[in-house]
């Protein structure tokens, strides 16, 4: 009987060993392998860690040439000195896989549709629309472009080597928390990865388009409403380059045609950027500054996370001194600034992802008419792997044109993303880094493709400049705002801008520069462009900067704090003005009356006016919000609305159409506010309202960061500071251009991806509350003062 006992114990013992050491799922949801997990000598208790826990340690690699030591400040950023350019990419990679090894990881899975492999089925539909896009082919694509440069390739590769060399000595205990709880393994890093990452950039920053949607709406509208409630061009918009412009060389044949629509197109499949991208940038010359050399601003608005976006750095060899934020999985540093120059960049916003409705010329839907022949589409089969269900097989047909996206309504997508960039775009953030002055700057960053960014200059010289930058497409005009005729080559772009023909500034006589997502250009620009142009933040920059004196770095770290809504200005006086006598006994009116239009974290009135404007758009627009549950379409910009208001008050517009009285203007401000006084949510503050989080990568809640009412939140995204409920300004940076530059920068998170880290979110407040950390430039490891710990990396013969 003991025997049998005996027997049975085991049994059961193996069958809970096997249980906790391998991955289940119940009613979908996966469980981590709780015996691995909470194993005392490999599980999570590895993971934790104090601000005194670190030792300094060498290593040793037979990719480097020469000694390199790597030291870690009291924020925990790593301070890299090397002997020479390769080596202090080599341990670029490897301290960046260190603090943030998962978040690279499943920031290449996401562009290359793979995210399945470790989550499970949930996320196959995301992963085969992400295959549709054709991200993995436009990695492939770039690899094939930057071997074409042997020489330079060395330093992308060193950085690879870096990031290697951390992975293959990482033992399991060490894994990031989140390879336990998700029970995987890391995979080694390829130039691939970097690609992918950069991919993944032009997706975020270049996935704007709204061809369906527009198509829907010139059909729904007809073409005199549609053009009165989608205009192109905002008057009052001060571009971010006003000319004059160089003219094209390169003639501009053929037309656009529009894909003429027999139903409304209800789009499947087409990932987009989200809202809230954005950023701000500004340098103003020595004219307007109190020194008397520039200052350079740059805050990009972009969803928060942690880890954060950004990883900060800086980067010494005898030749120069960086300092900045990377984008983690490519070399160089992207924002920041050395000894003579400072720079950043923020979006351009141009319309960069074309659709095209495909003529098929079989039932199969394996041949296309395309220049009055049929062609064959090329299949390119992908293969996805599903965590506990093998392998699933999808077919992607691709077309002259690309990737068919959206195969319910046969839309093949042309996208600059998926072109093999020309030029050695893989060293523009590691050739920027070490420039010297502005000619140096724009022939290092010449080469840069995609996405197209405002790239802003300032240097100790004096000098400030501003080049729209990356690859803009020559199209007709109209092209790509609609869905177009997918049978003709002659509707497709004519080629690319030559990169001296980008609008671009230098030292104007106005004394500053500025971008914040507004239109690049005037009309009168020679080229063609559509996309998504943000209305007000530039002006404010504009108007703030125009006549400004004796500018310090105080001041500018108060622009990028700034609240105030030029929307609000514009709007809300008309608004009320309209109002009937009896609302004005109203203490909601008197609220209103009395705001000073800053969206601050502790304002009703902003609230009540966000409220208030979105129910005066939906009442005034009916001819489009009346359709938007059953047609996909655009919603008009505030700013048409607002040229309304100011401009043409008796228009026919103000008439809502489902009923059998005419309104007026006045009457649709009143509509309006008596829809908004029944909202329960009113009376809560801005910041209660916005619900704002920096969310875990993975959305785990526990890594997350909510705001609780005792960490207000301001700012919305037409302000200067441009914080939504998960957008908003990802890093802060300023640097007064002095012979040794004065710099400052903040970002929400911290150095280290270990959620159990103190260093995993320790810089929140700070940037919550407007603070900034001091950002030196220490030329000598023996420069740096409260060191945590040092590596050092040597030659291994």
């Amino acid at each position: 009987m003991r025997r049998v006992a005996g027997i049975l114990f085991l049994i059961i013992g193996i069958g809970l060993v096997y249980f906790l050491n391998n991955s289940w799922n119940i009613k979908d949801t996966p469980l981590p392998p709780f015996g691995k997990l909470l194993n005392p000598f490999s599980g999570i208790w590895q993971n934790s860690e104090s601000a005194t826990d670190f030792e300094s340690y060498n290593l040793k690699s037979i990719h480097v040439k020469e000694n390199i030591k790597v030291v870690f400040d009291d924020r925990m950023v790593p301070h890299i000195y090397a002997q020479n350019l390769q080596d202090a990419l080599f341990a670029q990679g490897y301290v960046e896989a260190y603090h943030r090894l998962f978040q690279m990881d499943i920031s290449t899975r996401s562009p290359d549709g793979k995210l399945s492999e470790i989550f499970g089925e949930n996320l196959l539909n995301y992963d085969k629309t992400q295959r549709r896009l054709g991200l993995g082919y436009a990695a492939d694509n770039a690899i094939k472009g930057w071997a074409k440069h042997p020489e330079e390739f060395k330093n992308i590769q060193s950085y690879v080597q870096g990031v290697n060399h951390y992975i293959h000595n990482l033992s399991q205990k060490d894994f990031p928390l989140e390879y336990k709880l998700l029970d995987f393994e890391p995979s080694e890093w390829s130039v691939r990865h970097s690609a992918l990452l950069l991919k993944a950039m032009t997706q975020t920053l270049a996935g704007y388009e709204e061809d369906v949607e527009m198509s829907n709406a010139l059909k729904l509208l007809g073409p005199e409403d549609f053009k009165a409630i989608y205009p192109e061009y905002n008057p009052k918009d001060n571009p971010v380059i006003q000319g004059p412009y160089a003219a094209l060389s390169q003639e501009m044949t053929g037309k656009s045609s529009l894909a003429k629509l027999e139903y409304f197109l209800n789009p499947t499949n087409r990932p987009k950027s989200p809202e809230g991208i954005g950023s701000n940038n500004w340098a103003v010359s020595g004219s307007k500054t109190k020194t008397g050399k520039p200052l350079l601003a740059n805050d990009p608005h972009l969803g928060l996370s942690l880890p954060s976006v950004w990883y900060e750095i800086a980067i010494t060899t005898p030749e120069f001194s960086a300092r900045g934020v990377t984008l983690l999985g490519m070399p160089g540093i992207m924002i920041g600034f050395n000894q003579n120059i400072a720079w950043g960049e923020t979006n351009v916003g141009h319309d960069m992802m074309d659709y095209y409705k495909i003529k098929w010329a079989n039932s199969e839907k394996m041949q296309y008419y395309f220049d009055g022949k049929t062609k064959d589409v090329d299949l390119r089969i992908e293969s996805i792997k599903v965590k506990g269900q093998g392998t699933v097989k999808d077919t992607v047909r691709y077309t002259a044109w690309g990737p068919i996206v959206d195969d319910k309504n046969s839309l093949a997508l042309r996208w600059i993303a998926h072109d093999e960039a020309p030029g050695k775009e893989f060293m523009t953030f590691v050739s920027g880094m070490t420039s010297n002055n502005y000619d140096e700057y724009l022939a290092n960053t010449s080469e840069f493709y995609a996405p197209a960014q405002n790239f802003v200059y300032a240097d100790n010289s004096g000098e400030i400049g501003l080049r729209v930058n990356g690859s803009i497409p020559i199209k007709n005009q109209g092209q790509g705002r609609l869905t177009s005729d997918g049978d003709s080559s002659i509707f497709g772009w004519k080629g690319i801008v030559p990169r001296d023909h980008n609008p671009q500034e230098r030292n104007p006589t106005k004394g500053y520069v500025t971008s914040a997502n507004q239109w690049s250009t005037t009309p009168e620009y020679p080229n063609y462009y559509n996309g998504s142009f943000e209305p007000f933040r530039g002006r404010m920059i504009n108007r703030i900067l125009r006549d400004a004196k004796g500018l310090t770095i105080e001041e500018m770290q108060e622009m990028q704090q700034s609240t105030y809504s030029i929307e609000a200005e514009e709007s809300l006086p008309h608004i009320l003005a309209a109002l009937d006598s009896s609302m004005f006994s109203l203490p909601e009116i008197d609220l209103l009356q009395s705001w000073d239009y800053n969206y601050t974290a502790d304002s009703k009135a902003a609230l009540l006016y966000n409220v208030l404007f979105k129910n005066f758009q939906k009442a005034l627009w009916d001819e489009v919000y009346n359709h938007m549950d059953s047609i996909a379409l655009p919603l008009p910009d505030s700013w048409v609305t607002i040229l309304l208001l100011e401009e043409n008050k008796e228009s026919n517009y103000f008439d809502i159409l489902s009923t059998p009285e005419k309104e007026t203007f006045s009457d649709i401000c009143n509509l309006a506010m008596s829809m908004t006084l029944k909202d329960s949510t009113i009376h809560h503050t801005w910041s209660e309202s916005k619900n704002a989080s920096i969310p875990h990568l993975i959305r785990l809640p526990a890594f997350s960061h909510t705001f609780t009412e005792n960490e207000p939140i301001s700012g919305h995204k037409y302000v200067l500071n441009a914080m939504q409920s998960t957008f908003g300004p990802s890093w802060r940076m300023v640097v007064s251009l002095e012979d040794n530059p004065t710099a400052y920068g903040i970002y929400p998170g911290g150095q280290s991806g270990n959620p159990a880290s103190p260093f995993y979110k320790n810089m929140i407040d700070k940037w919550r509350t407007g603070a900034y950390d001091k950002l030196e430039l220490s030329r000598s490891a023996e420069d740096i003062k409260n060191v945590l710990f040092k590596i050092e990396i040597n030659h291994e013969d």
